[in-house]
């Protein structure tokens, strides 16, 4: 057998130097891609508004679907919003699982239901360019409006809520607190309003992205945003519930209402310019 020699050898040892190179870097890359700026500040968001939800029990969905337009496509505002959502309202609900009141769950999953699926009827014929804007509309009447707080505050079934919620945040993302103040008279544990509110959220994202899919979005196009953001909302709900336990929350609701009239404002605005 013929004896290799000195440059041979060290052919073959760059060879499989370089093989070994390339094993190294190789699954780095997948572990750790290039992130878009874009993705960086849509994680960072979601991570600040799941965390306000943690802790006051919503705001956080709103001030989400608020923020959106500034990095996606009208078309693409609920179905990622609803993706995101499902991970942070599921794992807050998790979270603390034990302060979960289901006695309300099927009453309110049963009007979800309902709710969804007269608002299919409706979803898919308005115009993308007046989504931003009806967000923006439904956010500062929430926010601002006692008589319209008054009016939803007139449904004392948590199915008829389950039904207007749910179809509403097929259209606008996010619906609001509305079962709020029906679980303020039935419950005085603020721990137990906050995990029912959780998982009736997480019922309806469920319901939304069902149809969603049904209608052919093709949620993979934002697998990485969705991905990260899912990733920090989690992070965010269980920093959120530590919290809740620390601070009073009625001191800074005047905030979460400052940032929701300034992010629906800024949706109203933009749409209406690029209407325009």
């Amino acid at each position: 057998m013929p004896i290799a020699t000195a440059a041979e050898k060290f052919a073959n040892f760059q060879t499989v130097n370089d093989k070994f190179a390339v094993a190294l870097h190789f699954p780095a890359s997948l572990i750790l891609p290039e992130l878009d700026p874009a993705a960086i500040a849509l994680a960072l968001i979601a991570f600040s508004t799941s965390t306000v939800a943690g802790v006051f029990g919503f705001g956080g969905g709103m001030l989400l679907i608020a923020s959106l337009p500034t990095f996606l496509p009208a078309a693409a505002l609920v179905p990622v919003h609803s993706a995101v959502q499902l991970l942070s309202n599921s794992s807050r609900a998790i979270m603390a699982w034990r302060h979960i009141q289901w006695q309300f769950v099927a009453q309110h999953t049963l009007g979800s239901i309902l709710g969804v699926a007269l608002a299919t009827l409706l979803v898919f014929n308005v115009s993308l360019t007046l989504i931003p804007i009806m967000i923006g509309c439904y956010i500062l009447l929430t926010t601002w409006s006692n008589a319209f707080q008054r009016l939803v505050g007139r449904f004392e079934s948590f199915f008829l809520i389950g039904a207007i919620q749910s179809g509403l945040g097929l259209m606008v993302g996010a619906p609001g607190p509305l079962p709020m103040p029906l679980l303020l008279r039935r419950l005085d544990n603020h721990h137990q309003i906050v995990c029912t509110m959780a998982i009736f959220m997480t019922t309806g994202h469920i319901l939304k992205i069902i149809v969603f899919i049904g209608a052919g979005f093709a949620f993979s196009s934002y697998a990485a945003e969705i991905v990260l953001m899912g990733i920090a909302a989690i992070a965010g709900s269980l920093i959120g519930t530590r919290l809740r336990n620390k601070l009073d929350a009625k001191r800074f609701v005047w905030i979460v209402k400052v940032m929701l009239t300034l992010l629906a404002l800024l949706a109203i605005w933009r749409a209406l310019a690029n209407y325009g």
